[in-house]
């Protein structure tokens, strides 16, 4: 019984030698070798030194991004760093101590080793795509257009470009395999550009008002509300609100004190006179068959356009707005004289809106509808 007993703790003992002796030989083996299976962006890196998965994890890594033949470097200290760290999880760290760097090694056969933190460094790298916008994105600019001494004056656009730094980034974090990212850059185009521009040549409304210019409250009014009309804009399908346009009338604006209409009451209000801004830009609106919108008429007769034909606008509360229904951009020119009010509509003429034959006026309209009234 005792020899069985005895035989018993032989074998323990072989086998318990023959595994540390294992043991150590795989240690010994293994130590500074990958573990078996660590698959890194498809990759078998099963066996490499840390040295080599190091080397192998920065060259899959791109660290340019290219842009109209021009290469902007990427710093990756910080990736590079984090790489390391994530090294430290996949290789035995030696703590001097032969027995607790085998067990180490033991225990880490059953580690799972996260691949989740491997790759750029978000953080670093979008820092520097932001700065490369700096460089890359430029603003559109756009086509003008004026009517100025008798003509329409235009000027040509350019489209700009936008850095797409999401994207890119998305682009960079995804690429193993080649060292440089062409950026995502996308044309911003401009509105109106020089093809929307060109189209603005037809004279589609043309109306002529006149004002007692010894008024000089009043006709400062007029002619503040006819600068702020002046070479306006409108794309095709927008709705044009003058209130939006021409702002709240207020001292602060410029405006003065005038005679305004209230229900049947004549009274002074800041703004007073600029219901002739309105009434002449409606003359030449219907001139050009153009979608009205909205539109009041005073509660008495006002002396620069015929009964019922008027168009009066209260800030906030009453408005003149009509639609642009033509195929193009439209363009107003509102200018005055020392006694009237002249507004134009230049834009593309179809069938619904014609080229204007006869332009007009109210009470009479110049001499000649080449020049403007003296």
């Amino acid at each position: 019984m005792k020899k069985t007993g005895l035989l018993i703790i032989v074998l323990l003992f072989q086998l318990c030698f023959t595994l540390g002796v294992g043991t150590v030989v795989s240690y010994g083996n293994t130590r500074d070798r990958a573990p078996s299976g660590l698959m890194v962006w498809g990759q078998d890196l099963s066996g490499l030194s840390r040295a080599q998965v190091s080397a192998h994890l920065r060259e899959k890594l791109p660290n340019a991004v290219t842009y109209e033949e021009q290469v902007f470097p990427l710093k990756l200290d910080q990736t590079y760093t984090e790489i390391e760290q994530w090294l430290d999880q996949v290789f035995p760290v030696t703590t001097g101590s032969w027995l607790a760097d085998v067990l180490y090694s033991l225990a880490r056969s059953s580690t799972v080793i996260s691949l989740e933190n491997i790759g750029l460094d978000r953080a670093e790298v979008i820092a520097q795509l932001q700065a490369l916008s700096m460089v890359i994105n430029q603003p559109e600019r756009l086509a003008t257009i004026a009517f100025v001494d008798g003509q329409l004056k235009k000027t040509d656009g350019q489209s700009g470009k936008e850095f797409d730094i999401e994207a890119t980034w998305l682009k960079i974090s995804q690429e193993h395999e080649q060292k440089s990212v062409e950026a995502v850059v996308y044309v911003v185009p401009a509105k109106p550009s020089t093809a929307d521009i060109s189209q603005i040549r037809d004279n589609l409304g043309d109306y002529t008002t006149y004002f007692n210019a010894h008024d000089e409250l009043r006709s400062n009014n007029v002619r503040l509300a006819a600068m702020a009309l002046n070479n306006r804009l409108i794309s095709p399908g927008e709705v044009f609100s003058f209130n939006n346009v021409v702002g709240e009338r207020t001292e602060a604006t410029g405006y003065s004190l005038a005679t305004i209409f209230v229900d049947q009451s004549k009274i002074k209000e800041i703004g007073g006179g600029i219901c002739q801004d309105t009434s002449t830009l409606y003359q030449a609106v219907r001139q050009a068959h153009l979608a009205i919108e909205e539109k009041h008429t005073h509660s008495l007769p006002v002396s620069y356009v015929l009964r019922g034909q008027d168009a009066t606008v209260s800030y906030g509360n009453l408005d003149f707005r009509f639609r642009n229904d033509t195929q193009g951009y439209l363009l107003i020119s509102a200018r005055t004289g020392a006694n009237w009010l002249r507004i134009r509509l230049f834009g593309l003429a179809d069938d619904k809106h014609p080229v204007l034959q006869n332009p007009e006026g109210y009470p009479i309209g110049p001499e000649s509808w080449d020049i403007d009234p003296k």
